[in-house]
């Protein structure tokens, strides 16, 4: 029979992988609040028994007691990070999605999105939902994955971390994600508002006409029409954000780690 003392020290270690899995995916894109509760839970089990089999030894004897307590936080706030960097990096989608929505008139769609527990734009749910095929086309999420298991190695169980350290390059890249969504979303705004200047002229020439009941349709004409066209440079502009996704989490684990 196996020791109780033993049972112990590894059931407290797996509450541990457990923690930090779960930090990670409480935040990250991938799977999503689109997937079940079971499905994600079923997800974290797999992978958290999986890391189990491979994890290196704890930096430190860790008990079972109250001081487990900032352990576990400390390892759900590093899976936090990693979930949280590529949730910052995708955001730059939705940043363009709410910007092309705005120029074109058309934030007056709205449907359920569970990834935010309230509404969202039509647009926004589609970039998103496009965004997240390509990063999965590109096995963006086998790479960030990758990091999350090498997380154990660089930072081990019951390891001393530095999260304050790790801050400085989230708020760099939320700025990045702005800058990369507004971007994306130029050639939508330059179109719309090339177009709101022609309706403006037109209401200035002929006052009796009733310029609105068609500028609404052709704004949301021509800035759709844009979008389209614009698809292949959008998706290769996000496929080029995504790539400096490994970079951003290993600078955030250099930092953790205080080397």
């Amino acid at each position: 029979m196996i020791p109780l003392s033993q049972f112990v020290e590894a059931a407290t270690v797996t509450s541990l992988v457990f923690s930090r899995i779960g930090g990670f995916l409480v935040v990250s894109p991938f799977p999503g609040a689109w997937v079940p509760v079971k499905a994600r839970v079923s997800l974290l089990i797999s992978l958290s028994l999986c890391t189990g089999m491979f994890l290196p030894p704890p930096a430190r004897s860790i008990e079972f007691g109250l001081s487990l307590l900032p352990v576990a936080a400390s390892d759900f706030a590093i899976g936090l990070l990693i979930g949280a960097a590529f949730r910052f990096v995708m955001s730059a989608v939705e940043f363009m999605a709410g910007m092309v929505s705005q120029a074109s008139w058309l934030s007056a769609p709205i449907s359920l999105n569970p990834e935010m527990g309230g509404q969202s734009q039509v647009l926004g749910s589609v970039s998103v939902l496009l965004a997240l095929l390509l990063a999965l086309g590109v096995g963006v999420h086998r790479t960030v994955f990758a990091y999350l298991f090498e997380s154990f190695h660089v930072l081990p169980i019951g390891a001393t971390v530095s999260i304050p350290a790790a801050i400085v390059p989230m708020v760099e890249v939320v700025g990045r994600s702005f800058d990369i969504g507004m971007r994306l979303a130029l050639p939508v705004l330059a179109v719309s508002l090339a177009v709101q200047a022609a309706l403006a002229l037109i209401s200035r020439v002929a006052p009796s006409l009733q310029i609105f009941s068609i500028g609404f349709a052709v704004l949301v004409a021509t800035g759709l029409m844009t979008f389209m066209a614009s698809m292949r440079a959008i998706a290769a502009g996000i496929l080029h954000y995504l790539a400096t996704l490994p970079n951003l989490i290993e600078r955030v684990l250099t930092l953790l780690s205080g080397t």
